[in-house]
């Protein structure tokens, strides 16, 4: 357990718990991290029998060795981040997308649109009545409306 108590290594959590990963250490740091392990991936342990696990990366299945999982350093789901809608953000903050609460067209849409979870957007403008934002995300401007910006939760970078 690290210092605090928030963060543990892989090998240590509950099976079927869901799991954010919040650093990866060790010589194998780039093989893990071609295999999709980068922080804030929703990770899951599957099955475990002491000497190697299944692992489950957002909808991939992986089977990994105890050894690996040592190296994977995650943080609960819950945290104690304040989670917002995007529309609350004020003119010039930044947040980082946390989730997207919306049907399965309207997310596909949002995701599409580069919105996905760890991205970081900044509000760079608002239409003179309020609706719709501007916001910056992956070197491009996008405009959203603000019914869809709070379907976006995010959590606001300091």
């Amino acid at each position: 357990m690290i210092p605090g108590g928030k963060m543990k290594t892989l090998n240590n959590t509950h099976i079927g718990q869901i799991y954010y990963i919040h650093k990866v250490i060790g010589k194998n740091q780039s093989k893990l991290r071609d295999l999709g392990l980068i922080s804030d991936k929703k990770i899951t342990l599957i099955s475990t029998d002491g000497e190697n696990s299944i692992i489950k990366i957002d909808e991939m299945r992986l089977a990994l060795s105890s050894s690996f999982l040592e190296q994977i350093f995650v943080k609960e789901e819950r945290s104690s981040e304040e989670i917002i809608g995007l529309a609350h953000l004020q003119v010039g903050q930044t947040g980082t997308v946390r989730m997207i609460d919306a049907t399965s067209d309207i997310r596909r849409r949002l995701m599409d649109m580069g919105i996905t979870r760890g991205t970081s957007v900044h509000l760079q403008k608002l239409a003179p009545l309020g609706d719709p934002l501007e916001l910056r995300l992956r070197g491009y401007s996008l405009s959203l409306r603000k019914t869809d910006a709070e379907k976006i939760k995010v959590v606001l970078e300091q």
